[in-house]
Parts: structure tokens; C-alpha cells; sequence
């Protein structure tokens, strides 16, 4: 019985460890770059979504952060997430009385044609 479950376990052992090389390894996106308002023109890019203004729960939660460089940054990952390659028309604020405090920003995810 223990040459089955050692001849099994090695078995099992070989077929992921093919399986793991068939999978392609996940390709790192290119960064997210940050436009400037008037620097593209309306028909150089298509917007993918309108990050964190979009929703109606907006009007009720919206996630801040501890400064204006982790805004941006969470911003353009989820940009990225979405596919998009740009983004413009970003404006970061400072909470400092409202619902908790912190930095919040918003634009639009783009993607050049």
C-alpha cells in the first residue's frame, strides 16, 4: 500500500508541475500614465470609466487615503484594472473635517486610441 500512495503522490507531483509550466505567467501591465487635462485631444482616447464618482453610493462613502500619492496611486491601479492605459482630468482633495479625513481624488480612466 505504500508504493500505491508514493507512486500516486509522485504522479500528482508531475501533473502539476506540468501544469504549472503550461500556464503563461501573468504579464506585468505597463503603468498607468497621468494626463494632464488639456494635453490630449477628445478624440485621442475613449474613457473606460469615471473612477469614484461614477455611483450613487459616492454620495455616501468614498474612500480616502493618507496622502495625495496613495490617492493617486489606488486610482491608477484600478485603472489599470480596468484596462485602461491613461488617465486625465484628475483632482485630488483634502478632507479635513468631513467623514474621517484624508486625501480623495477622482478622474477618468482612459484608454489612447
Amino acid at each position: 500500500m505504500g508504493v500505491r500512495a508514493t507512486a500516486a503522490g509522485a504522479m500528482c507531483f508531475c501533473v502539476l508541475a506540468a501544469l504549472a509550466e503550461a500556464t503563461p505567467a501573468a504579464e506585468t501591465p505597463a503603468p498607468v500614465r497621468i494626463f494632464d487635462a488639456g494635453e490630449l485631444t477628445l478624440v485621442g482616447y475613449t474613457v473606460v470609466k469615471r473612477l469614484w464618482v461614477d455611483t450613487w453610493r459616492s454620495a455616501f462613502w468614498i474612500s480616502t487615503h493618507d496622502n495625495a500619492g496613495a490617492a493617486i496611486a489606488a486610482l491608477t491601479a484600478e485603472a489599470a484594472s480596468l484596462g485602461a492605459n491613461g488617465v486625465t482630468n484628475l483632482y485630488c482633495i483634502e478632507d479635513t473635517g468631513g467623514w474621517g479625513g484624508g486625501y480623495f481624488c477622482y478622474c477618468l480612466a482612459i484608454k489612447l486610441r
